[in-house]
């Protein structure tokens, strides 16, 4: 009948001409429903407008443009409507109606102290207001405010959160201009977190041509090209046809979804606005502009090619946060950047604070004595800001000087100011990376047991400390069992590592963990074993591979160093959420197969597999944002990348038959690894897709990001049962443990519980498993 109506009155339907539907009382519900089929028949976006709505939830609401729900104070009618539909109850979370008010799209507006019908409602001509206007009068004034686009703006009526990142930034010690570019330190006491280190700086749109990638601030550059440091280069990909094919599956044109627009304004979620509506952006770029401003600190990591070329005469800019591109130079990486705190790193005992002040007498360690007798300093920790979602601090420096941990020191992360004194910018506790155990277990049924029912057991009794257990699949319990356990662990060995975290309970608990049941967090990683130079001993090199959504925090969707995504004093997790580490060492998938050239690893292709899902999060595919449900989250996106990876590894190997050939004839100890890798996808399979047939998703390994739950939540939530172990991020992380365990897997387990100083607000929260 609506449709009729515009046809007859001229409407073209496709032209893209606004509809707003006004409907009263029980006309309100039939607007709503009626909305969805008027916008399949015309393509034009709707609004409705409802004066006392007796509203039901049934309404596919969310295809409206906005719902202008009025409701006079003096109206039972609609009333009735919130007690009468149970989809209007705030535990039916996934009806239309709720998820509709959560998307923003629907706005209650009070009429005043009007009634439903006449006399005293909200068409009444007589009745007048206490400011002297008719019933009438004001719910006329009230829709043409409505249609003019005004009367939101006015009230307000929809409130904006301010994020943490946008908070976090009033201290002055997280900003990269807080410390000159140029600096220079006792390389005796302070050592370099990488060769290349820089800030990415996102090019202004009409520069894009020109840069073909972002800018690079040099904060720190190899010797024979320390003349570069405080420079500014282009930093682009690779010309390697493996890296370009990289990089062409995560470039996508960037419009930003309703979803994001909202979450971006309101929501308190830091986006990527900055690159709205730009076309074929590449993963620097989405890396670059993930930030409101340019202030990602990063370390380049693997092969770095240096071209020296003149200059294309790109104006100046001169804008603080976009500098001008200098084309003097350019770096070309294969990998993408990883995301660090600070620049330098000492390791030092804190020693005691100087009262009034925000600084620190330290004593760095002696590699001569083995001793914290070296030299005597002051390096300054600033106070840091509080969380506004929960009303905690991420870190604190109370009592640092007695925590049980600085008795065998701390790595400090950071940078000089101004002034020339060092700045704290992240912690790390050196006893949590040392190969030194704490325990040993024994057997892979007693690791199992271990990692399922004791990592995380009295978690709150443990608030403060750390613990470093290895689990070995060897059943015997002697002292040279041990040692020959620890000494499985060498130097230049990688592993595979699976990340969890707990909740923020105490006095100001997170509204996540608000109820009995706490979910927690899942990503991969890998560490290396390396030696380090100032304390000349193996310790655990730790590098996340983070799925993750947008959020409060600013946390960016990528490869993060530990000193940013757990020590950073003001960004990190260390002091503020207990954590566990599981490295996970099995020859068969972190070892490379060779065969004449290296062929390479498993977890050489799971990490080329995480580096393309972290760049799809960045963007959402596009669409700005990504969102997370049973189908898609933390913990099944990064285990379609370990599927991928081994996957691919064994497609290679059956497609070139004289590769494989020679790997299983020419070398027996290979073939008996390729074998045991075939066993591993096998179990893989079973125990994370255990409703027989695979995910399809996962098979052919594509891409389902930037969709919710809400959305199609019969869909997802039927893909995401055939992967139902994988919903809960720590029941995930004990059954791949469970299965490596089976291939004979060593595994070392690091687990830090709100370390740092003391808080005494903070009680830590396990993540639930089952």
């Amino acid at each position: 009948v609506i449709l009729d109506e515009l046809l007859q009155r001229g409407y073209q339907p496709g032209s893209g001409i606004p509809i707003t539907l006004i409907g009263y009382s029980g006309g309100g519900e039939m607007a709503a429903a009626s909305a969805p089929y008027l916008k399949r028949a015309t393509g034009a976006p709707i609004d409705v407008i409802t004066l006392g709505g007796v509203m039901s939830a049934n309404n596919n609401f969310l295809q409206l443009e906005h719902l202008y729900h009025i409701v006079g104070e003096k109206d039972p009618v609609e009333k009735a409507g919130p007690i009468m539909f149970p989809g209007r109850w705030k535990p039916f979370f996934l009806s239309y109606w709720n998820r509709a008010k959560r998307k923003g799209k629907v706005s209650i507006l009070s009429a005043g102290p009007i009634g439903h019908q006449v006399p005293g409602g909200y068409m009444d001509p007589k009745a007048v207001l206490p400011d002297g206007r008719t019933n009438l009068q004001h719910t006329i004034e009230t829709i043409l405010q409505i249609l003019d686009g005004q009367l939101l703006q006015a009230n307000q009526s929809i409130p904006r959160k301010t994020s943490n990142y946008a908070e976090y930034q009033q201290a002055t010690f997280v900003h990269p201009d807080y410390y000159p570019v140029v600096q220079t330190v006792d390389l005796a006491l302070y050592r370099p977190l990488a060769d290349w280190m820089g800030r990415l700086i996102l090019p202004k749109w009409e520069n894009r041509p020109q840069v073909r990638g972002v800018l690079f601030e040099v904060y720190y550059a190899p010797k024979q090209y320390q003349h570069l440091i405080g420079e500014i280069v282009n930093l682009r990909w690779s010309n390697d046809p493996t890296v370009q094919q990289l990089v062409k599956a995560v470039t996508r044109d960037v419009h930003f979804s309703a979803d994001a627009e909202y979450s971006s304004q309101y929501d308190g979620a830091i986006l990527p606005d900055r690159i709205n509506h730009w076309r074929q952006v590449d993963p620097l770029e989405s890396l670059a502009g993930a930030h409101p401003v340019d202030d990602i600190t990063v370390m380049l990591d693997g092969q770095v090619e240096v071209e020296e070329w003149e200059s294309e005469g790109v104006e100046e800019n001169p804008s603080p946060h976009t500098p001008a591109p200098l084309n003097s130079h350019t770096l070309y990486i294969t990998n993408t950047p990883i995301q660090i705190t600070g620049r330098f790193y000492a390791l030092v005992q804190f020693v005691q604070p100087i009262t009034g002040t925000d600084q620190f007498r330290v004593v760095h360690f002696n590699a001569n004595t083995r001793q914290f007798d070296g030299v005597k300093e002051i390096v300054r920790l600033p106070e840091v800001l509080m969380a506004q979602d929960s009303n905690n601090y991420p870190s604190t420096t109370q009592d640092l000087e007695k925590s049980p941990l600085n008795e065998m020191g701390w790595y400090i992360y950071g940078a000089k100011d101004a002034r020339g004194m060092f700045v704290v910018q992240s912690l790390a506790p050196r006893s949590l990376f040392r190969l030194q155990l704490q325990r040993v277990v024994f057997g892979k049924k007693a690791i199992y047991t271990y990692v399922r029912k004791q990592a995380w057991a009295d978690v709150a009794a443990q608030k403060g400390q750390i613990s470093s257990v290895l689990g070995t699949p060897r059943s015997n319990g002697s002292s040279t069992s041990i040692q020959t356990a620890i000494s499985d662990w060498q130097e230049g060995d990688r592993a595979l590592l699976i990340h969890n975290f707990g909740g923020i309970g105490g006095k100001h608990k997170e509204l996540a963990a608000s109820t009995p049941i706490f979910f927690g967090h899942f990503a991969y990683g890998v560490t290396e074993v390396i030696r380090e130079p100032l304390s000349n001993e193996l310790i655990f090199d730790i590098n996340y591979h983070q799925i993750y959504a947008q959020n409060t925090d600013g946390l960016i969707s990528g490869t993060l160093h530990w000193s940013r995504y757990m020590g950073d004093r003001q960004f990190g997790w260390l002091g503020i959420r207990p954590t566990c580490d599981i490295l996970i060492k099995l020859n068969d998938f972190t070892d490379d197969y060779r065969v004449d050239s290296k062929l390479v690893s498993p977890l050489s292709l799971m990490l080329r597999q995480l580096q393309v899902m972290t760049a799809r999060y960045r963007i959402g595919d596009g669409t700005g944002s990504t969102y997370v449900g049973p189908a898609n989250n933390c913990a099944q996106d990064s285990n379609q990348a370990l599927f991928a990876s081994i996957r691919t590894t064994l497609r290679y190997l059956q497609e070139h038959a004289e590769v494989r050939q020679r790997l299983l004839e020419d070398d027996p100890q290979q073939a008996k690894r390729f074998r045991n890798l075939q066993s591993l996808r096998q179990e893989l399979e079973r125990q994370l897709q255990p409703l027989g047939a695979p995910r399809p998703d996962w098979e052919k390994n594509e891409y389902n990001l930037g969709s919710t739950l809400e959305e199609k939540p019969l869909r997802n939530l039927w893909t995401g049962l055939g992967s139902w172990r994988t919903m809960l991020p720590r029941f995930a992380s004990d059954t791949i443990v469970k299965v490596f365990l089976e291939q004979g897997a060593t595994v070392w387990v690091l687990r830090t519980n709100q370390v740092g100083g003391n808080d005494p607000d903070l009680e830590p929260i396990a993540p639930m498993t089952l």
